[in-house]
């Protein structure tokens, strides 16, 4: 068996093969040259046809092929590119399409819309703008309030600084009643009743 084998190797390796069957299994490959790469133990050929860029090898029984010349390499195919416009080759533009009549163009729209951008800009006091502050003056039926200086804005009231009060000392003996007759009235006679008696105290 395996001298079998050798023969069938030395015999069909290396062999440019066509498909001479009529068996339906071999029929794809019935327009396709194959190369015989080994032949396996079971006696088949191992062949790579040329066809579908297919690498892949497939066993076919001897009976089946037949031995033919080296085909001849096949051209190189070359892919036509499709030539580019001329305006595309001399890398220009192509040519702006004229506005329609009665419709304003592109840079016309584009420079209003600038001119408004740029009126805008400007600030209320050039344009006569009245305030926020005339705005709700009015609103509200009244005369605009009157600017106010900045240094009046600026500067605030100064605190009133409240005087230290001077703790009343604790009477050492109780006060004597007063008669009837010689209580003061006032707030000045009460005040000074009291700076007088607590000296003494």
């Amino acid at each position: 068996m395996f001298d079998v084998i050798e023969r069938l190797k030395s015999e069909w390796t290396d062999k440019y093969v066509i498909v001479d069957s009529s068996a339906p299994e071999l029929a794809r490959f019935a327009h396709a040259t194959g190369l015989v790469k080994t032949v396996n133990m079971n006696g088949r050929c191992l062949v790579e046809f040329d066809q579908f860029n297919n690498v892949g090898w497939y066993d076919v029984d001897p009976s089946c092929l037949k031995v033919v010349p080296k085909p001849q390499p096949k051209p190189a195919e070359t892919k036509e590119k499709p030539a580019k416009p001329a305006a595309a080759k001399e890398g220009t533009k192509p040519a702006a399409k004229p506005a329609a009549p009665g419709k304003p163009s592109t840079a016309d729209i584009l420079a209003a819309a600038r001119g408004k951008a740029g009126a805008a800009a400007k600030p209320a006091a050039a344009t006569g703008k009245p305030s926020t502050a005339e705005i709700l003056a009015r609103a509200r039926g009244g005369k605009a309030p009157a600017a106010e200086p900045a240094a009046a804005k600026t500067v605030d009231a100064e605190p009133e600084v409240a005087e230290p009060e001077t703790p009343a000392p604790t009477p050492k003996a109780a006060a004597k009643p007063l008669a009837a007759g010689n209580l003061p009235t006032t707030t000045a006679e009460k005040v000074a009743w009291c700076r007088k008696h607590d000296a003494k105290g």
